[in-house]
């Protein structure tokens, strides 16, 4: 019985640090910030704080952070924004992986990042009013409620001159999609 007890013990302890060891995994970091920005902890983050898989990220009035992502994904939150990363997986070497967010209120400008490029399935936006999906492009996500979200493609186009691949976002409320491919278009989801 002594043993059986002491496996069970050990295994707990072994779960326990393997579920810390996720929750501590740095996925990024604060590339930039002004003003009062905070995390589910109410830590304070400023430029250079580093952002860990799991963290919400809190964006007060007259302050805005720009978070940089190991694939190289951009977040730039805006003023009165709350962005939570739900999942980040990310093998450098193959540059594969995926990227699960979730926008609960705010402005934020998304230019995706190595993981995009590989598939776009893998970089999911979540908002209260559904959800985007993108392969290799920049766009804009304004949720103003519950209710209501916009969606901007800022791009690139199909001719730009940098001979870029050119971006489409998809866009669903649940029940349908929307495919955006030509910037400067707009989504706008309602619940």
């Amino acid at each position: 019985m002594n043993k059986i007890q002491t496996l069970i013990i050990s295994l707990i302890i072994s779960l326990s640090s393997i579920t810390f060891g996720f929750a501590s995994e740095v996925i990024g970091v604060i590339a930039a910030g002004i003003g009062n920005i905070s995390n589910q902890n109410n830590e304070k983050l400023s430029t250079g704080s580093k952002i860990y898989f799991g963290d919400t990220i809190f964006v007060r009035a007259q302050s805005n952070a720009q978070i940089l992502l190991l694939d190289e994904t951009a977040l730039t939150v805006g003023e009165k924004s709350e962005l939570t990363i739900d999942e980040f997986i990310y093998e450098p070497q193959s540059k594969v992986g995926r990227i699960v967010s979730n926008i609960k209120i705010g402005t934020v400008r998304i230019i995706t990042g190595e993981i995009s490029r590989q598939n776009p399935d893998n970089l999911e936006v979540n908002v209260p009013t559904g959800s985007i999906g993108a392969r290799g492009t920049e766009f804009v996500v304004v949720t103003e409620s519950d209710e209501k979200s916009t969606v901007v493609l800022l791009g690139p186009g199909k001719k730009n001159s940098l001979g870029m691949i050119p971006g489409t976002l998809n866009i669903s409320d649940g029940f349908n999609i929307v495919n955006i491919s030509t910037p400067g278009f707009q989504s706008v989801v309602f619940k």
